[in-house]
């Protein structure tokens, strides 16, 4: 049979460029098909962080890190607790993690994934996946049909394949609500600090930094049955919960300049029930999605790739795209779930009982149980309550 391609990866964004660049350094013949029909520019609409693991990640793809679109660089995390006391916690020398423009990180993403050989495809909107004996079958809204051995689908959480195969599942455990406000300066926020307000009311907090000089964003993360028992809009569910939990915040969100439009995502997590079947395998958010508080949105993602970059070579080595052969990639996939599973629900367990959160402020040993290493060593003390009111 003759093939469009060796691999087709559906969506050039962190997880299929992360997949895509190494297939064609191992000279595989990768054919890319993006939704968008151009670069989309700056993008900071859901204001994203680079954790350690994704810059290594990044540099191991070839990715400049000292160009334009790397932003801010977070030193540090002070957490808020339901009194309003804070504890900051500067992060070892030499690590950060930096806040991006969205649009500059996936640009420089497709010009390594072309630099190094991959052919993109842009405007091209799948309607169809199929997989048969010979083939994996991508078919487009135009009528055109492509067709490889092997199909990586990195197509995110509205992804051909999911919808294509009736995968996804809503994830009832972790059915959250995120809101996110951007503003032009938000006074007092501590710069290269990520400033997390905590309340110990269904999992609620906010949390924010600067993302560049001029802007600022805090995002709202709770459960969302607290968003459906009300008639509010997001962002006036957003200011409720300020107002109800964090007069600081409150005050800020309310005099302080907005800029842009409000990000909202609900249900935030989702359950994929299959990552591989024959001639086909699902990475980034197309394979699931728990919740923002893991902390790990494009470093899984990546990861992810690159793991799915792997498991094709091996395919390609035997001549074997059975789902049997993809069974390394399945079994890496849940462990990496499963340790995020599980911190996720340690940390919102505590998250939802405001007395532990309020130990945590000077008891040590808690603090550090509920949110690991990063807050074992305190670098500053203090209040907020005398920032109020002015």
């Amino acid at each position: 049979m003759k093939y469009d391609a060796e691999v087709i990866v559906i969506g050039a964004g962190p997880a299929g460029c992360a997949a895509a660049i190494p297939l064609v350094q191992a000279g595989h013949d990768v054919l890319v098909l993006e939704r968008k029909a151009t670069e989309d520019g700056e993008d900071i609409t859901s204001g994203e962080l680079l954790a350690p693991q994704t810059q290594f990640e990044c540099a191991q793809l070839g990715i400049d890190l000292s160009a334009a679109w790397l932003l801010d660089r977070v030193h540090g995390v002070r957490n808020v607790y339901p009194d309003l006391s804070w504890t900051y916690h500067a992060f070892p020398d030499g690590m950060s993690y930096v806040q991006v423009d969205r649009g500059g990180f996936n640009a420089a993403l497709r010009t390594r994934l072309v630099e190094v050989g991959g052919r993109l495809v842009w405007g091209v909107r799948v309607s169809d996946v199929a997989i048969q004996p010979d083939a994996a079958v991508v078919r487009t809204t135009d009528g055109g049909e492509y067709t490889a051995p092997l199909l990586i689908d990195a197509g995110g959480r509205h992804s051909p394949a999911l919808r294509s195969l009736g995968l996804k599942s809503e994830d009832p455990e972790f059915s959250q609500i995120g809101v996110a406000v951007f503003f032009e300066s938000f006074a007092d926020t501590p710069l290269h600090t990520w400033d997390r307000h905590f309340y110990g009311h269904h999992g609620a907090m906010i949390s924010g930094s600067r993302i560049r000089p001029g802007l600022y964003r805090y995002i709202l993360e709770t459960d969302l049955a607290d968003k459906q028992a009300t008639r509010l809009k997001p962002v006036e569910f957003y200011e409720s919960v300020a107002k109800q939990h964090d007069p600081w915040i409150c005050e800020r969100i309310m005099r302080e300049p907005r800029i842009g439009d409000v990000w909202a995502m609900a249900p935030i997590g989702y359950r994929v029930a299959e990552v591989a079947r024959d001639r086909l395998l699902l990475a980034g958010d197309a394979a699931g999605y728990l919740a923002p508080l893991t902390g790990q949105g494009i470093e899984f993602a990546m990861r992810m790739g690159r793991l799915a970059a792997g498991a094709a070579q091996r395919a390609f080595a035997q001549r074997d795209f059975s789902a049997a052969t993809f069974a390394a990639y399945v079994e890496g996939r849940a462990d990496e779930c499963g340790t995020a599973v599980t911190y996720l629900r340690h940390l919102l367990h505590h998250l939802r009982d405001r007395d532990a959160l309020l130990r945590a402020a000077s008891d040590d040993d808690l603090r550090l149980q509920i949110f690991g290493p990063i807050a074992a060593v305190v670098s500053d003390r203090g209040s907020l309550l005398k920032e109020c009111h002015q």
